[in-house]
């Protein structure tokens, strides 16, 4: 909930700078919040009574006296319904900012003037009133207090007509959630100390509370088990705080609460007794509410499917009485009121649900209720409007019984769990609860009652594992080994899962030798200890995968998932969630292979599996949407990519708390994209937010922070900002080499970025020393060579290249090509570079035939590996040109020239330097075939651009100024022609030397032009 975080901040500020006054140390544990704002307020004082009094009504009170912090806190509360009182002077201004928010339920105004005020009413359907005393405010308060009171909160659905329970939606696992509550409520001993807990939970949370205290002392005096459900009817603090844990699944509040629930189980097993033995067969109950209309639609379209309330439900069997409650509710355009009708089948139901008629136990005999337990589960036969509400019958099932068995048996086959209440803490997990389920497992450490302690460690290692927080997570694997180990007999089957568990934490570090150490173990006792085809085999051969997939052993890898994709399809049946995974992965090798049609094909059927079993919004699914987004990357289908992202970033946003990987993942990958994209000034926001979020919830040293370092140091690299980029750089080398043992793979691409600064600098000494250091380790760690030891020895070769050592600069180009045909798969897009780049050295050799051979075998590749129209086949179309350009083949230059162009174009739809490049190209062209109009329009675009993306005095600026007066001068237009030649002499001078041969023809053709003239 939004209440903590805002509490503490505002808590480190003085009295006289609060702009919340009343502040509470706890969340809001309730399930509505009295709000009340007003400017006027100075202190504490002047609202000490009003509090005092609007507790008696509802405990959670807050004053607001600062217009955007009251805004702030409403926008984040979630699960509370807020109840807004305003001061006259100031209601339009908030109503226009909350109004129309859902968390707003009711809103009531304030002042001593009330007519100023009555015309909001009709503005604004949540207004119940206006008010100018404190004792009218409060009694209208109260009743709708009451009302909302009466109304159902929230819903969890599941699909019967699913085929298993396998592959569950996360509305599905909130389902089966309150079907296991009160199994795993029973496990706990039912002794004083649990209700001595509970007591003073209730007492310290509603200390200055008047009213709740009194109860909380009569509680504790008179309170016997067997007196729960007069305690639960009469809506005190144990009312409102078991319903609002509930919806709201806080385990920590519900285990306190353990004692009570208890007793009130125990009061409806005892009661659903009696009504079994009974002669009564049908029962037709009947409950009001008010909807939100996102919650009736909700119903709406999950007609025929199973429903739970998310809570005990109490019902009456007479429709008059549901009725007329229900025509009480407020006429508003945003709520749908509603009547349900339910039929029970008593004798069929059994004891699968729990329910009973408490009339003898209720202050209101007449009201002839019936309480139906928490687990009961209902299915909506049909859904229409009956006069001014929507009539919505339900039938009382017991499938909700039949759904929890399936999801049990099946959870205890696959995780080879033996408890149920370990099943329901994973369950947790599995919905993304990951601190409740981290508390629920703490807890049952503290309070075993039996439970396996070697299991209940190995599960709080996991949730961490799902929190990102690994070394934590490591520490409570170790727990876990060691029980297992001293355990006698040992348990060393059971090791298996806890080394995977090892591996796993060793993978997230980087360790990828010791991680496969451990996945191998753990493979060993598997094929020892398991049948031949068993999952748990698939496991382990998934996770060597995953390895062998991050060091790119892709051959390898893909022979592991395989294998892994073999056993789980004889196991599970067709569309399984394991299997998606395994297609998601396999889809993973063969992009990193470059076969990204091939990978294109698994992501879609991993995803195909997925949207079949998951709502939108899971996080699996933002998972493949991210790999999709990266083939799409690769392929250069920038929007689409960044589509796919931004997709996948939204749900697990939605899905994830802050700072978890996965959305730390999404940042990455859409910063990727738009670095690739040439964006550098959205990548560096998208980076940053992604650092941030590391500096937040990682430790300073954290291997990922280096990522990001390194990648913001490309940013500003690319943006010429060299001494920016070179910090960077250093600070992420400075923790690689921190972490890392010399000589690992990620120091070397540090020194290769490094390098390349340093090369921009024209510090070529100093950029060698680097790549050449890289080279080192690179050899040392892949001796039989390697991809990145190809990319290397590239990077020498552009170095050599620069100080035209051409020779030893092809040598190292040759050498990387020879690496890279040898580990990438034919025609692969780095090839295609080395083939380019060996192209263009001999071509600076004036080997012009040998250097087009290269150039063509290059622009093959890089047709088929891009789409058409990417930037870097436009390239290598511009440098096929040239060379036919100064072999004197002129229209074979211009057909490459253009279709450069045509690319680029594309490409770059708002513009871009290198478009500049193919358009000067065509213009020289044009213009040694004495073709000067057509030269002129190309030199004109071409220098417009240049000056839209290079400073003024850029010397490609003057080489466009320069040609055109060229044409010009030829075109015996001396005047316009002396005028370009001035204004590309006035940038020549800046940059050439005086002996340089361009400026030396310029200062040649003015003193001709000025004498001609």
């Amino acid at each position: 909930m939004g209440n903590k975080s805002l509490t503490a901040k505002v808590a480190k500020h003085s009295v006289s700078t609060e702009e919340c006054i009343n502040i509470y140390e706890n969340d809001n544990k309730e399930s509505t919040t009295l709000l009340w704002f007003d400017p006027n307020f100075e202190s504490p004082r002047d609202t000490e009574q009003t509090t005092k009094r609007l507790r008696l009504i509802n405990d959670y009170v807050k004053f607001y006296r600062n217009l955007d912090q009251c805004v702030k806190f409403i926008r984040s509360i979630d699960r509370e319904k807020i109840f807004l009182i305003i001061c006259g002077s100031k209601a339009s201004q908030l109503l226009s900012h909350v109004s129309c928010l859902r968390q707003v339920n009711s809103i009531f105004i304030y002042g001593t003037e009330k007519q100023l005020y009555e015309h909001l009413i009709n503005e604004y359907s949540k207004i119940i009133g206006t008010y100018t005393n404190l004792d009218e405010l409060c009694e209208a308060i109260q009743k709708q207090i009451d009302l909302v009171d009466n109304q159902l909160q929230t819903f969890s659905f599941f699909d019967q007509n699913k085929k298993s329970t396998n592959d569950l939606s996360k509305e599905s696992v909130k389902f089966i959630w309150f079907q296991l509550f009160n199994h795993v409520m029973a496990r706990f001993p039912h002794i004083e100390e649990a209700k001595h807990e509970m007591i003073e939970m209730c007492r310290q949370y509603y200390h200055g509370n008047t009213k709740e205290l009194t109860l909380i002392n009569q509680f504790e005096s008179e309170y016997r088990s067997e007196d729960a459900i007069y305690w639960y009817a009469k809506e005190s603090f144990i009312y409102k705080l078991i319903n609002k844990a509930l919806r709201s699944q806080d385990i920590d509040i519900l285990y306190t609460l353990r004692y009570f629930i208890s007793d009130l189980s125990e009061y409806l097993r005892r009661e659903h007794k009696k009504m079994l033995l009974s002669n009564e067969e049908f029962l037709t109950v009947y409950r009001e509410g008010e909807l939100d209309i996102e919650e009736f639609n909700r119903l709406k379209e999950n007609q025929g499917k199973l429903i739970s309330t998310n809570g005990y439900l109490l019902t009456s069997r007479r429709r008059s009485q549901a009725h007329v409650i229900a025509m009480k509710s407020a006429k508003r355009n945003d709520v749908v009121s509603v009547l349900f009708q339910i039929e029970v089948y008593i004798k069929q139901i059994g004891n699968s649900v729990m329910f009973s008629d408490n009339s003898q136990f209720t202050e209101y005999p007449n009201d002839k209720e019936v309480l139906f337990d928490l687990n009961a589960c209902f299915k909506i036969e049909s859904i229409e409007q009956d006069g001014s509400f929507e009539l919505i019958r339900m039938k009382l099932s017991n499938a909700g019984e039949m759904v929890t068995k399936d999801y049990i048996e099946l959870t205890l086959r696959e995780t080879e769990e033996k408890s149920v209440s370990i099943v329901f803490g994973r369950l947790m997990c599995n919905l993304g609860q990951y601190d409740k389920s981290q508390k629920y497992f703490e807890q049952l450490l503290n309070d075993p009652n039996g439970e396996d302690l070697a299991w209940i460690e190995f599960n709080i290692g996991r949730v961490l594992c799902f929190k990102g927080e690994w070394k934590e997570a490591g520490e409570h694997f170790d727990c876990a080994y060691d029980r297992m180990m001293t355990n006698k007999p040992v348990r060393v089957k059971d090791s298996a899962r806890v080394l995977d568990k090892i591996g796993l934490i060793l993978e997230k570090q980087g360790k990828y030798d010791e991680a496969l150490d451990y996945y191998k173990q753990a493979l060993d006792i598997k094929e020892k200890c398991y049948l031949p085809g068993s999952v748990s085999i698939a496991t382990s051969f998934n996770n060597i995968g995953n390895i062998l997939s991050l060091q790119k052993k892709y051959n390898e890898a893909l022979d592991f998932y395989k294998r892994a994709l073999n056993i789980e399809e004889k196991c599970f049946p067709s569309g399984h969630g394991n299997i998606a995974v395994n297609q998601n992965k396999i889809g993973i090798i063969l992009r990193g292979q470059g076969k990204h049609d091939e990978a294109l094909k698994y992501y879609q059927r991993a995803l195909e599996m997925q949207e079949e079993h998951y709502p939108s919004g899971h996080a699996d699914i933002a998972h493949i949407l991210n790999n999709i987004g990266q083939i799409l990357f690769d392929q250069a289908k920038y929007d689409e990519a960044l589509n796919y992202y931004q997709r996948a970033l939204k749900m697990r946003e939605k899905y994830y708390p802050s700072g978890h990987i996965a959305i730390v993942q999404s940042l990455n990958s859409i910063g990727d994209l738009l670095f690739e994209h040439e964006k550098y000034d959205e990548a560096l926001d998208y980076y940053q937010r992604l650092l941030k979020l590391q500096e937040d919830y990682y430790s300073s040293d954290e291997l990922d922070i280096a990522q990001s370092f390194n990648k913001i140091g490309k940013i500003f690299y690319h943006q010429q900002r060299y001494d920016k980029a070179l910090h960077y750089h250093q600070c992420a080398l400075k923790i690689q080499e921190k972490h890392y043992s010399s000589g690992h793979v990620d120091i070397a691409a540090s020194l290769n970025d490094i390098a390349a600064i340093f090369s921009h600098q024209k510090k070529y000494d100093e950029a060698l020393d680097y790549y050449q250091q890289a080279l080192n380790m690179l050899e040392k760690c892949y001796p039989c060579g390697h991809v990145d030891t190809a990319q290397s020895l590239y990077n020498i070769g552009n170095i050599l290249k620069q100080q035209g050592k051409y020779n030893e600069a092809l040598d190292h180009y040759r050498q990387a090509l020879k690496l890279q045909e040898k580990y990438h798969p034919s025609g692969h897009a780095e090839i295609a570079t080395s083939l380019n780049s060996i192209g263009f050295i001999l071509e600076k050799q004036e080997k012009c035939d040998e250097a087009l051979y290269y150039y063509h075998q290059s622009l093959k590749i890089q047709e088929e590996c891009y789409p058409f129209g990417h930037v870097y086949v436009a390239r290598n179309l511009n440098s096929i040109g040239a060379i036919l350009y100064h072999q004197g083949k002129y229209d074979d230059a211009l057909d490459y020239y253009q279709r450069s162009l045509k690319m680029q174009e594309e490409y770059y739809r708002s513009g871009h330097i290198d478009i500049a490049q193919s358009l000067y190209n065509i213009g020289t062209i044009f213009c040694d075939q004495k073709k000067y109009h057509e030269a002129l329009d190309y030199f004109q675009r071409a220098l417009k651009m240049r000056q839209k993306y290079c400073p003024s005095d850029h010397v490609n600026i003057g080489q466009c100024l320069n040609t055109i007066g060229v044409c010009y001068e030829r075109q015996n237009k001396t005047k316009i022609a002396l005028d370009y030649y001035h204004q590309a002499m006035i940038i020549f001078v800046k940059f050439l030397h005086a002996d340089d041969p361009i400026r030396i023809r310029i200062e040649e053709r003015i003193h001709r032009l000025t004498k001609k003239k």
